[in-house]
């Protein structure tokens, strides 16, 4: 078995191209826990007039706190990671103000398992014992980063235990991200010295879904980055970054998420990235 050492922090982040690009104006700011390594992602779009009320989520592997800031409508809520891409119905119009956070927070003080929110929207008092004039100050708050104050002063303490993270996981994210989902199950458990078995059950306890199933999810998320955010990158850039065999393979994985395919996402969203990083 393994001694862990410190991780060094990665650079994965996954995103809702969606909500970056499909809004009025999107905002973000990245913040790292105490130990410098899981990164929260705070974020903060408006709804165009004319939309549809209709947006589309795609797989990340991660959990969103999102609070709709119409005083009038106010809720918040808890949405584990989708395993297929769906669209969810926002009200046009309105602002919202999110915080997404990688597995391995530690969220043991929420009343649901990592397990039972995969897939699901639950209110946020339902996951965790706050006063909703909590909730009701942050929607109120009209600065951005008056709102990630707010949270970090008022919520967070409430759901994150960073100290009490799993340092099997934490290893085993940091070599899942560094090899880009590109990793088998036999080679993670060799790399970390424990069982595929073992692994699959802390992973079902801390991420709420298999690691073969989140690395795929992290090198799809690659993927979806690489086409967005690097200039002039082509399909076949993303094949050999990500260790796909072929086109076709890389065309599957997409069809498996329930996405449109590379190529008509390179289309729709290459050049319309309009998003602030703060």
């Amino acid at each position: 078995m393994i001694k862990f050492q410190n991780t060094q922090t990665n650079n994965y982040l996954p995103l809702q191209p969606e909500f970056e690009i499909l809004t009025d104006y999107y905002l973000e700011h990245k913040e790292r826990n105490k130990h410098n390594q899981s990164t929260i992602l705070f974020y903060q779009f408006k709804m165009k007039k004319d939309m549809i009320n209709v947006i589309t989520v795609i797989p990340d592997g991660c959990i969103d706190i999102l609070f709709c800031c119409n005083e009038k409508a106010p809720f918040a809520n808890v949405c584990g990671s989708v395993l297929q891409t769906k669209t969810i119905n926002l009200h046009a119009d309105n602002e919202y103000f999110g915080v997404r956070f990688m597995p391995n927070q530690e969220t043991h003080k929420m009343n649901y398992s990592m397990k039972e929110i995969i897939d699901q929207e639950v209110p946020l008092l339902d996951m965790i014992s706050i006063d909703f004039m909590i909730v009701e100050r942050l929607i109120s708050e009209r600065d951005f980063f008056g709102k990630i104050n707010l949270f970090n002063e008022t919520i967070r303490k409430f759901i994150f235990d960073t100290d009490s993270s799993s340092k099997v996981i934490e290893y085993a994210l940091h070599n899942i991200y560094l090899n880009r989902g590109n990793i088998t199950m036999i080679q993670l458990a060799k790399e970390i010295g424990y069982s595929t078995r073992y692994l699959r059950k802390q992973f079902e306890e801390h991420v709420g879904i298999s690691p073969k199933l989140f690395s795929k999810i992290v090198r799809f998320q690659s993927s979806i980055s690489m086409l967005l955010k690097v200039n002039h990158c082509t399909l076949k850039d993303v094949i050999m970054e990500n260790g796909y065999y072929d086109q076709a393979h890389l065309i599957n994985d997409f069809k498996n998420f329930g996405y449109m395919t590379p190529n008509k996402f390179t289309e729709k969203f290459s050049a319309r990235t309009t998003y602030s990083t703060l």
